[in-house]
């Protein structure tokens, strides 16, 4: 890796100076910045590779909401790699060491906190930024923010190269011929942009052209004209409107909601009179039952009414209050006995009649006609005539019945036969009221989409002024013009694109990004076995820039998933060279291997043995080339591996475990021994399975989290190793052969059903199927155990 350095009094150190404020270089115990913004070269403060030792607390990060660590969590060491598997939280972890990098929040991820236990003292959120740790991240954001696989540039690797004179003028006239290119598509682009901008300016003034004939409310410019225009463009007569349509979809148009007709409630029409008339009949024919009866004032009630009131008055009296002479005991006790509690609640019963009687009215005062929408009023004042009259007949028989109880009030002793009620008086009110309600319904039925009639005559007139522009300022012939200036400036940027290729293959041989360039592809090339997908070097703005290419030079999209990993880790791992003190950085690789095929692993593996760990010479020891690496990983066979590589020895090499200990929570733990001596994938997978079959509580998340996962993998290895049928044989058809196909259905429909990505959620929403997972996990146990129990010893033998 080529390195800065000043040359006094030449050329040469001005050439530096030059790069250096080109590349934000700094001088040497300073910080420095790559394009971007990211640290790299010295840290912010030199800690002579101060260690981090732990993670005292996470909160609101992710499955960490509130993390802190169990008892008896080891220490970090310098190599420490982490299991878990997909989903469990190892790229949340790594954002955490990536906030140490940045110095600061992720724009995107926020509002959480955190602190680190360092050799330093505690690093937390708020200190992030000045703490001085010289970190380094892979993860998924890494790839996000420096790689772009949809063909734009990336930021290149700052390496040096050398540089040439002759290739220089070469490059200058190349330059010179660009630049008569460059004006030649600037003619054309200009003549294309002043036309635009006319037709932008036409088309802002016919947009409030619009707005104002049809008193839009809404907001209605340029930009949304454009959509109008993309409709009729499909079909200009299809949108014309007569002038007789326009001007009614305007008046609608211009019709404001305050303006709009309400809905009208309807009558309901309603009556007792019927009722009450009959139950009038018995109680005016009823006398009270008086057993020691007056006979005059029987005979005269308006006597025996001055009387009654009277009598309450002479209350413990001796004399008359009338006429002053002395009231007879005998006499008062026989006016007493004529006005009974019989008569009294007789009378009561008559007042309360009454009053049912009188709120019989109904009181029917017209609707106004103007609330009703004009193609409906005729009816409606018709309608409205014939309810009025209707009630007015209505309230006079009401009178009737009325009078009739009062009447009877005033002679109560005296039975009264109750008329005929006159005929149609009910029923002329209540069809009067099914005639009016009928006009209103149809009233209703306007008034309640005015709305949507409104916006579909706005929508038509819209369009119609849509056609009148494209028509008025001949909008087909002008985007034929576009198209032309628009095919000048292709052909013109393919001669520059040319040219470009041309200088750019001579820039690249002193390219301070070539020698990044190379290190990137052969890095590449070993990952995929190929030159498949390879790195060019590009100028954006003066700058080197990346670029992703194929074999033919043609740039490279639609890649693998592979492919972006391999890319991904080749561009960080040469990165990682810009550090001029690497002893003394951190680095975090969070899952290498996520999208490469399973034969990949042993390379993946070899690069890492050679970037960060080195043997001390002389002996048969290792040591780490930085002060501490992380890796993280869900695959058991390349966790395998990676123990295999770098120092050995309980201080400086730490495993630990991810996994979700509930839908929306992880915990990061020591590795438990058991786990840590397993040397392959099929017999961590038993191991799972076998402690989900010993649990207490099987529906426990902490226990049941792993198994769908586990389980499926454990039938696909065992069915593999029965019937090794290749890539053709899948493990749904294995499963049949092996353990019947109403057994496999049985085991392998829960497994598929809760496997995956979504069996948190899953296992979480769907408790009434948590038991087939008991069951399938049984069955599997099982059928090993009757058909090849040597098998299942042996398993067990290992845990």
């Amino acid at each position: 890796m080529a390195t800065l350095r000043c040359m006094c009094e030449s050329s040469a150190r001005r050439a530096l100076c030059r790069a250096r404020r080109r590349f934000n270089l700094g001088k040497a115990g300073y910080r420095m910045t790559e394009p971007g913004g990211s640290t790299f070269g010295r840290g912010r403060f030199d800690l002579g590779g101060a260690m981090i030792k732990g993670i005292k607390k996470i909160k609101g990060l992710g499955v960490y909401g509130d993390y802190a660590p169990p008892a008896g969590l080891a220490e970090f060491g310098i190599k420490n790699l982490i299991y878990g598997w997909n989903y469990s939280g190892k790229t949340t972890l790594s954002r955490l060491f990536a906030h140490i990098e940045r110095g600061d929040f992720d724009p995107d991820i926020a509002g959480y906190n955190f602190a680190f236990d360092t050799d330093t003292g505690s690093v937390t959120e708020g200190n992030a930024k000045t703490c001085g740790h010289l970190v380094r991240v892979f993860n998924t954001d890494f790839v996000h923010a420096n790689l772009n696989f949809t063909g734009s540039p990336s930021r290149p690797i700052l390496l040096l190269g050398a540089e040439s004179e002759e290739i220089q003028k070469e490059i200058a006239r190349l330059a010179a011929m660009r630049g008569r290119v460059v004006q030649g598509v600037a003619n054309q682009q200009k003549a294309a942009k002043v036309d635009a901008d006319a037709l932008a300016d036409e088309k802002k003034t016919a947009a409030a052209g619009t707005k104002t004939a049809l008193s839009l409310t809404e907001i209605y410019t340029a930009t949304q004209m454009e959509k109008d225009l993309q409709v009729v463009n499909l079909g200009i007569g299809e949108y014309n409107l007569s002038p007789e349509q326009l001007e009614a979809d305007t008046k609608l148009a211009r019709t404001s909601d305050q303006d709009a007709l309400a809905p009208v409630p309807k009558v309901s029409a309603k009556s007792q009179l019927a009722q009450l008339w009959a139950e009038a009949g018995p109680l005016l024919a009823k006398t009270p039952e008086v057993a020691n009866a007056i006979h005059h004032l029987t005979e005269n009630p308006t006597i025996a009414n001055w009387v009654e009131r009277g009598l309450a008055l002479h209350d413990n009296k001796q004399n008359c209050e009338f006429c002053g002479n002395e009231l007879a005991a005998e006499r008062l006790d026989a006016l007493r006995a004529h006005f009974s509690k019989a008569q009294a609640d007789f009378k009561s019963e008559l007042q309360g009649f009454l009053s049912k009687a009188s709120a019989a009215r109904l009181g029917f005062a017209k609707f106004n006609p103007l609330q009703i929408a004009g193609q409906f009023r005729e009816k409606f004042v018709a309608a409205n005539d014939a309810m009025q009259a209707a009630a007015d007949a209505h309230d006079a028989v009401v009178a009737l019945l009325v009078a009739e109880v009062e009447a009877k009030i005033g002679s109560p002793f005296v039975s009264r036969t109750m008329p005929t009620m006159p005929e149609g008086a009910v029923n002329s009110w209540i069809q009067a009221g099914f005639d009016i309600d009928a006009v209103i319904a149809e009233h209703n039925q306007i008034a309640d989409h005015f709305k949507v009639e409104k916006a579909n005559a706005i929508k038509r007139a819209k369009l119609h002024y849509a056609v009148e522009f494209v028509q008025k300022y001949k909008i087909d012939e002008r985007a034929e013009k576009q198209m032309i200036w628009k095919a000048r400036v292709q052909k013109l940027n393919a001669l520059g694109e040319a040219i470009d290729k041309a200088r750019f293959e001579l820039e690249a041989k002193i390219s301070q990004a070539q020698k990044g360039r190379e290190e990137i592809n052969r890095r590449i090339e070993t990952l995929l076995g190929s030159d498949s997908v390879q790195i060019a070097v590009t100028k954006v703005g003066g700058e080197d820039r990346f670029m992703l290419v194929r074999r033919d030079g043609s740039t490279a999209k639609h890649l693998s998933e592979g492919e972006k990993t391999a890319i991904a880790f080749s561009f960080f791992l040469t990165k990682l060279q810009e550090i001029r003190e690497f002893e003394k950085a951190i680095v975090f690789i969070d899952d290498p291997i996520s999208s490469l095929d399973s034969n990949h692993i042993f390379q993946v593996n070899a690069i890492i043995k050679d970037v960060f760990f080195e043997q001390i010479a002389g002996t048969d020891e290792w040591k780490s080339k930085c002060r501490q690496v992380f890796l993280s990983t869900h695959n058991f066979d390349f966790f395998g591996l990676l123990r295999e590589i770098g120092p050995k020895g309980k201080n400086k090499v730490r495993n630990y475990l991810v996994k979700r200990v509930s839908p929306t929570a992880s915990t990061f733990t020591n590795m438990p021994d058991s786990m840590a001596k397993y040397s392959s994938e099929y017999h961590f997978l038993f191991s799972v399975l076998d402690e989900f079959q010993k649990a207490p509580d099987k529906t426990d998340f902490k226990v049941l989290m792993q198994v769908p996962n586990a389980v499926r993998r454990f039938v696909e290895l065992y069915t593999y190793s029965k019937y090794p049928d290749g890539i053709k044989g899948s493990v749904d058809a294995r499963a049949d052969r092996l353990f019947g196909a109403e057994k496999s259905k049985r085991i392998l429909k829960v497994l598929h059903h809760f496997s995956h990505g979504n069996n948190i959620e899953r296992i979480a929403t769907n408790t009434d199927l948590m038991c087939d997972i008991e069951a399938a996990v049984q069955e599997v146990v099982d059928w090993i155990e009757e058909k090849d129990p040597m098998h299942l010893e042996a398993l067990r033998a290992s845990l």
